[in-house]
Formats: structure tokens, sequence, C-alpha cells
């Protein structure tokens, strides 16, 4: 009885399968480009003027955006009304309903701080025993060293963030929606259209406006404000595409090292060789970081 051949196929050759790469940067890469990013000797006076004239300034408008999609229209009450522009940080007192001591006797019948004194003025202490000297929670509007700067305000929106949206979408001008750009005196136009939903009509406030707009985003819903998420949610606003080109977006880095050239001229049209002349968000970020009026966490 003859035995049946065997056929052996032969094998097939292995191939290995592409790994497409995600066009978006992992949170170790957007770290590194920060940590290494050198803005550029020339721009450095540019980008100083826009924080100092544009950013620091109006901080007090973004604190309280912050503070209002953090804790409601109720925010005075909710904050045991307090300053809408103060700091999140809770001072000692209020957290643990205690009075603080104090030998002055007229202490208790001074007449209280303005709401722009409450912001502007630094805290001094009156002495040992003097009636200043327990923590009040209060810090002027630069310190680098308040609880949102140094921990990045646990999951309250980080004013700074807020600021380079502003930047991006509106020029830092308060007469447009947070949303895209479009003018406050009607609805948005452009996606996303017709917000905000504020259970009125037109004109709209820029604050209410922009409280719709980062709830739109469900930035309310973030506890964790790292450097990473936050560099990826700007570079978000325009798109990833620059990374599929192989280059770093000009809209977070444009006037440093990491950005040399490379732009798209208009939708859809790169043109490697064009050049963008708006400074980037992160570059901003990193600036305020080197002048220690901010400090981002990492992670």
């Amino acid at each position: 009885m003859k035995r049946k051949k065997r056929i052996i196929n032969p094998a097939l050759p292995t191939t290995k399968k592409k790994v497409k790469k995600s066009s978006v940067p992992t949170p170790m890469e957007y770290v590194q480009l920060f940590n290494t990013c050198v803005i550029k000797k020339e721009k450095i006076a540019a980008v100083d003027k826009i924080i100092d004239e544009k950013v620091t300034v109006n901080r007090p408008r973004y604190e309280s955006i912050s503070n209002l999609v953090r804790l409601g229209t109720n925010a005075p009450s909710a904050a045991g009304n307090k300053n809408l522009f103060a700091s999140v940080y809770t001072p000692f007192f209020d957290r643990y309903n205690t009075t603080p001591l104090s030998l002055n006797p007229t202490a208790a019948n001074a007449k209280p701080e303005s709401v722009l004194d409450l912001m502007i003025k630094p805290q001094m202490t009156t002495g040992l025993l003097g009636g200043n000297f327990f923590d009040t929670g209060r810090f002027t509007p630069n310190d680098p060293f308040t609880f949102m700067n140094l921990f990045g305000g646990g999951g309250a929106i980080p004013w700074y963030f807020i600021a380079c949206v502003h930047y991006m979408e509106c020029s830092f001008s308060f007469k447009k929606h947070l949303h895209n750009g479009d003018p406050l005196t009607g609805y948005t136009v452009q996606v996303p259209a017709n917000r905000p939903k504020v259970g009125h009509g037109p004109p709209f406030t820029f604050e209410e406006s922009a409280v719709d707009a980062i709830k739109l985003m469900k930035y309310d819903k973030v506890t964790n404000w790292s450097l990473p998420f936050i560099l990826q949610k700007l570079e978000g606003y325009n798109g990833f595409g620059y990374n599929k080109k192989g280059i770093h977006t000009p809209y977070l880095w444009s006037f440093s090292n990491q950005y040399v050239k490379g732009k798209y001229v208009k939708d859809g049209v790169f043109d490697a060789e064009a050049v963008s002349q708006q400074m980037g968000a992160a570059v901003i970020l990193k600036r305020m970081e080197d002048r220690a009026l901010i400090s981002i966490p990492r992670n």
C-alpha cells in the first residue's frame, strides 16, 4: 500500500507590520520639548511685552472664570462670600471654622478691605502678635509661590491656560467668544455654532461665554492640569497636522529653537518655506516659568 506524499506548503515570508506613529506627541515628548525650549534672544522682548501687557494684567479675569467654572454661578456663597478674583487657596481659619488670635481691639471693627485691595495689596505682618500674624491666604497677583501656581490648583483650571486659549482664539480681545473668536454681539457662527447657551440672547459678556466654552470642552471635569495635558489641549485648537509634516507646530513653538519654518498658509495648503510670525503659546508659558511667574506640574 502506497503512502500518500505529505505536501508541506512553503512558509510565507514574514513581514513586520508597520506601526503607524501617532500624530499627537506623547506626554514625555511634550515635557522634553518644553524643558529644552530656548526662546530666540531677539524675540524675548516681544514675548515679555505680551506677558506684561496682555497676560498678567488680566490674570484676575482669568482666575474669575476659573472660579466660576469650579464653583458655578453661586461662586461667592460657595466660597464663603469670597472675592471671585482671589486665589483658590483656602485660609487655615476658613477651613477649620476658627478665628485668628488678635490682640488688637480695633481689628474686629476695622473697615473691610475693598475687592481690589484684597487682590493687589500685599498682606504684611504687624509683629509677632499683630492682627495679620496668622496666614490670611492672600497673595499678590504675580506671586509664583501661590497654592495654585505651585500645585496646579487641583481641579481648578489654571488661569494661564485660559490666557493661552484667549490668545490663540481671540488675540486677547475681550470682545470675542473664547470658543472661536466670533464677536460677543451675537451667537457664534463658526464651529461650534450657536453658542453660548446661557439662558439669554446676545450680547454676551466675555466671562459667561468663556465659562460656556470651557464647559463645552469638558475642562470642568479635568482634575490633573499637568504640562503635557495643557500643551496637548493647546495644540489641539489648531490641529496636529504639523506633526505629520515632521515639524513642531508654530502655534506652540514659534519664536523658539523648536520651530524653524513650515506653515499652513491656508486650509490644506502647506508651504515648507513659510515662517510663522506669531509667537507660540508654549513659548509664552516657558517665558513665564523662566521669570518665576508660574510653575507648571510636569506629571
